[in-house]
């Protein structure tokens, strides 16, 4: 009899280890080089969960959403641009916000695209830094706060990229 309440006390411990980590972060590899230089296909990123219920997303935050496109529905990582109420143009290679040129020295290739948007009230528009290789909002519009799994917070492989985010 002891000897099953101590596996019954085992396996509860280890539901409440994974119920923590489910909710409040998650791993997650990232597929494809849509965010190449800042990150590449195969690195492994953690995200928190918690974090995205009490703070307010920034421009800056590097964010996992769900998406469906025409290869099915997948998780895909990208940059925030724009969060709501924020004025988003993109013309001549140029990504503004609210007017002002974005200093962008993470992007690689020249932003394509003549844009003109209001991201809406709980939205965000973002773009990957690999901008001739991102399927973004360039593209889908701006997505639904509802639809985040996460935002960004550590990578941990490759292990010599390994840090806070």
């Amino acid at each position: 009899m002891e000897v099953i309440k101590e596996w019954l006390k085992t396996i509860l411990y280890a539901c409440i280890i994974v119920l923590i980590l489910y909710f409040f972060a998650w791993p997650v590899t990232i597929e494809g080089e849509s965010m190449e230089p800042t990150f590449s296909d195969g690195d492994k990123v953690v995200t928190s969960r918690v974090l995205t219920m009490i703070e307010k997303y920034e421009v800056g935050d590097i964010v996992v959403f769900h998406m469906a496109d025409n290869d099915g529905q997948r998780d895909v990582i990208k940059r925030v641009i724009g969060v709501a109420g924020d004025k988003i143009d993109i013309k001549d290679g140029m990504v503004y916000r609210n007017d002002l040129p974005l200093a962008e020295e993470y992007v690689n290739g020249v932003t394509q695209g003549d844009i003109s948007v209001i991201v809406p009230e709980k939205s965000l528009f973002v773009l990957g830094d690999n901008r001739g290789y991102s399927y973004d909002s360039r593209m889908i519009g701006c997505i639904s706060q509802k639809d985040l799994k996460g935002k960004v917070i550590f990578r941990w492989y490759p292990f010599y990229h390994m840090g806070k985010f």
